[in-house]
Parts: structure tokens; C-alpha cells; sequence
């Protein structure tokens, strides 16, 4: 009976269980579960516990190092004495737990070749999103600026771009290319600009006729021209200081009241050239004593052809033997006190030689009223250079002829009521010498003016 229930219990019942090992234990896990990372997996005896099996970022389970994976589970002994039996296909004993070749436990979904499976389960190399191009600047105003001043000439142009490139370095913006652009058109104009001035520097300047020529301006004519009263049809401009023929004073309109006048013929033309010549003259040089001797005043008349278009009369000094130098002297190119001395002294001076020249022809009459004349305009120069402040080296010589001045006045005053026709000769003969000759010069020196007939100024 006992041996009866004994063979008809099932044989299974009566054979233990194997232990469950580490890799049997993973296995038995459902294939979506997540184990903690600091999990330990418990091992078999005689087993190292190893780590659990975090999946990765990719959704593959990491590849536990080598050295970590399990030992081969021990196999448990049968009732009889002899092994366990093996499943059929040789899988593991345990449900579900394929292992590879070295007995690491296959991953899920794997070929059952742990190697293999580690190498298609790998991360990949991570690679970085592509770069997006680097976003472009905004416009530097400065730049555009730059390049609009660089094109009208402005002068400004090199400091805006300073500006502009240091900003284009320290924001990242754009317009450099346009700050270049805009020098160089600067450039251009300044080019330009010196190539002009070049042109106007050159010794000549070819004029189509005296139209083109300026008050002060030296030029030549052909040949004969100065002797003519017609202006020649093309003339040089030339600089002073070489050898030229004529030196353009003043130009007026020709007719006496209105254009709209009919050509009064040349000898009246002449006549009122010669008038309004000599006046442009006296203001043109204000120091007669700076003129060389055979220096004389010329006009040009406009001729009928010329009245309608161009009725003009130039007048210009000019030399048989030609001129080297520059004989204008009036305020642009005398100081206030060489201008000061000369107005001053110019008329007095012109007033006494007038009156030697007219007393031995003239009646009582006139020679009383030319003393009466000479004598207002002494005193008249006596108050204006008294008015005037001297420089520190012409007070000592301008103080002297002060005091010669103020010793002839008596005399210029009796003069005045003199009936005597020879007693007012005799005044003019005392005119001719005082203020002394030799404190005019003394004067003349200081001030660094003309101390003979046509000696320029020092």
C-alpha cells in the first residue's frame, strides 16, 4: 500500500525546487519594469551580488561591466542523485531566462548572443543639433553716414567713421564695407581738390581777355598791345615777382549816366578814362614815392563793337621797360601805421608842391588864397598825427617832426593877412623846407616806407 501511494504520487512533488539565481531573477522580471539604479540583484551562493540593469536614454539596457556579470548558477541535485533535468532546447531552467554564450542574460527582443547584443543595444555617439547660422548684425547708421558725407566731399567723413568702425567691432554690426566705401570717395574729392589747386598754383593762367584778370592781378600782352587803346583779345596772368608788362589797376563802366547811352566816340571816352584813372590811382597807390620813374598810367577803351556788350574802361600801369614787382600799395598790403602816416601827410604833401610850382605866375589873389589853402591842411596833418599811436621805434623820429610842425604854424598864420606879394613868396620859399627834409626821412625809415623815386617798401 505504502509503495502504491508512493509510485502514484506525482514525481515533481517529491523534487526540490532549484534556487533561484540572480540572472533567473532579472529574467523573471517583466521586460518594461524599471529597476532603480542603486538596486542590487540578489546572487546565488557563491555568486557576487551585481548591479541592476538601468535602461538608457535610447531605451537599451546598459551593458554591465564585464567583470560584474554572474557566475553560472549551480546545479541542484536530483532525488536520485543526478542533475536536474534541462529543459527542452537547453534554454535555462528558469521560465523565460535566455542567456547568452558567457551566461550573461539576454536582452529583451535580443538574438540570445550577449556580444551581439550589446553592440546593437549601444548608445550611439552623440553628435550636437546642428548649429543655426550666426544671426547677422543690424546696420551700423554711422557707416551709411560714412558713405553719404564720403560722396558730397564732407570733411566730417573721417570722423564718423572712426566712430562707426569701433562700434561695427564692439556690437557685431554690419557696415564696414560702406565706412570703406566712404573714405575712399572722401579721398577722391580730396584728389580732386588737390589737382585743382595745382592747376590754379601753375606760374600762367591763359585768359580769353582782361575780363578773367582781378584788381592787383600782373599779366602780359603781345606785342605792342600797352601802346593801344584797344584791348587785346587774349592776355597771361602771371605772378609779380617775374618780368611782365602791365599791372591791372581798376575797371569802370565807360558810359557817364546809363548803358542804354549811344557811343560817345573815343576821344571822349579818352578824356574821361584819364579823369577816373588817376582817381583809381590815388587810392590804388597811396604812396606815390613807391612808383618807379618810368612807371605810367594806361587805359583800355571799349570800342563801338564793345559798347553794347561790354562797355568798360580798364586802366592799368604800365613801363617800357617792363615791371618786376608788384607796385600796389594800399590797405591790403600796408599796416595801420604806414597807412595812418601816409593819409595824413599825402595831401599836405601834394598841397606844397603845388604851391611852389603855381606862386611865381600867380596874382596876389591866388597866391594868398593857395597859402590859405596849404596853411589849413598843415594844420589838418599836425591833429591826425597827433591822434595816431605810434610803434616804440617811430615815436622818437614822428615826436620831432611833432615839434618842427608847431615852429612853422606862426609863420603860415601871417601869412594868411599878408598884403605883400613878396612877403608871401617868401612863406612859400619857408613851405618848401619845413618840416626838414631830413625828419620826413627819419620817419619814412621807421616806418619801413619809400625813401626815393620808385624804391619799394622794406
Amino acid at each position: 500500500m505504502t509503495s502504491e501511494r508512493s509510485e502514484t504520487q506525482p514525481a515533481d512533488e517529491s523534487r526540490p525546487e532549484p534556487p533561484t539565481t540572480s540572472a533567473g531573477a532579472a529574467d523573471a522580471a517583466p521586460a518594461d519594469a524599471v529597476i532603480p539604479a542603486d538596486a542590487v540583484i540578489p546572487a546565488a551562493a557563491g555568486e557576487t551580488p551585481s548591479p541592476a540593469v538601468t535602461p538608457s536614454a535610447g531605451g537599451a539596457a546598459a551593458t554591465p561591466p564585464a567583470s560584474a556579470a554572474p557566475a553560472p548558477a549551480a546545479e541542484a541535485p536530483s532525488p536520485d542523485g543526478g542533475k536536474a533535468p534541462t529543459p527542452a532546447g537547453g534554454g535555462d531552467p528558469t521560465p523565460g531566462g535566455d542567456r547568452g554564450g558567457d551566461g550573461t542574460p539576454a536582452l529583451p527582443g535580443g538574438t540570445g548572443d550577449a556580444e551581439a547584443d550589446r553592440a546593437s543595444r549601444a548608445v550611439p555617439d552623440w553628435e550636437p543639433w546642428p548649429q543655426r547660422p550666426a544671426a547677422r548684425g543690424r546696420l551700423n547708421r554711422l557707416a551709411v553716414v560714412t558713405l553719404v558725407l564720403g560722396l558730397l566731399g564732407g570733411v566730417l567723413a573721417p570722423l564718423t567713421a572712426g566712430f562707426a568702425l569701433r562700434r561695427i567691432r564692439r556690437d557685431g554690426e554690419r557696415g564696414r564695407g560702406l565706412v570703406i566705401a566712404g573714405l575712399v570717395l572722401l579721398g577722391g574729392w580730396v584728389l580732386a581738390g588737390l589737382v585743382a589747386l595745382g592747376v590754379t598754383m601753375t606760374g600762367s593762367d591763359p585768359d580769353p581777355g582782361l575780363r578773367g584778370l582781378r584788381v592787383g592781378d600782373c599779366f602780359r600782352v603781345p606785342s605792342g598791345a600797352t601802346a593801344s587803346r584797344t584791348a587785346p583779345e587774349e592776355v597771361t596772368r602771371v605772378a609779380c615777382d617775374t618780368p611782365h608788362h602791365a599791372e591791372y589797376v581798376d575797371d569802370f563802366p565807360a558810359y557817364e549816366r546809363s548803358a542804354d547811352e549811344r557811343y560817345p566816340g573815343a576821344a571822349v571816352l579818352s578824356q574821361r578814362a584819364e579823369t577816373l584813372c588817376r582817381q583809381r590811382l590815388h587810392s590804388y597807390v597811396v604812396d606815390p614815392l613807391g612808383l618807379p620813374a618810368e612807371a605810367r598810367l594806361s587805359w583800355y577803351l571799349p570800342t563801338r563793337v564793345d559798347w553794347s556788350t561790354d562797355p568798360t574802361i580798364t586802366c592799368y600801369l604800365t613801363s617800357p621797360t617792363g615791371l618786376s614787382r608788384s607796385l600796389r600799395m594800399d590797405t591790403t598790403v600796408l599796416d595801420p601805421a604806414q597807412l595812418g602816416y601816409l593819409l595824413a601827410s599825402r595831401d599836405w604833401t601834394q598841397a606844397r608842391a603845388a604851391l611852389v610850382a603855381s606862386a611865381p605866375t600867380s596874382t596876389p589873389a591866388g597866391l594868398r588864397d593857395a597859402v590859405r589853402r596849404a596853411e589849413t591842411i598843415h594844420t589838418d596833418m599836425w591833429f591826425r598825427l597827433r591822434r595816431e599811436t605810434w610803434p616804440e621805434a617811430v615815436r622818437p623820429a614822428m615826436e620831432r617832426l611833432l615839434t618842427e610842425m608847431e615852429q612853422d604854424e606862426p609863420a603860415w598864420r601871417d601869412a594868411d593877412g599878408e598884403p605883400d606879394r613878396g612877403r608871401l613868396l617868401q612863406v612859400v620859399a619857408q613851405a618848401g623846407q619845413h618840416p626838414d627834409p631830413a625828419t620826413e626821412l627819419a620817419v619814412r625809415q621807421a616806418l619801413g616806407l619809400p625813401t626815393a623815386q620808385g624804391e619799394p617798401m622794406r
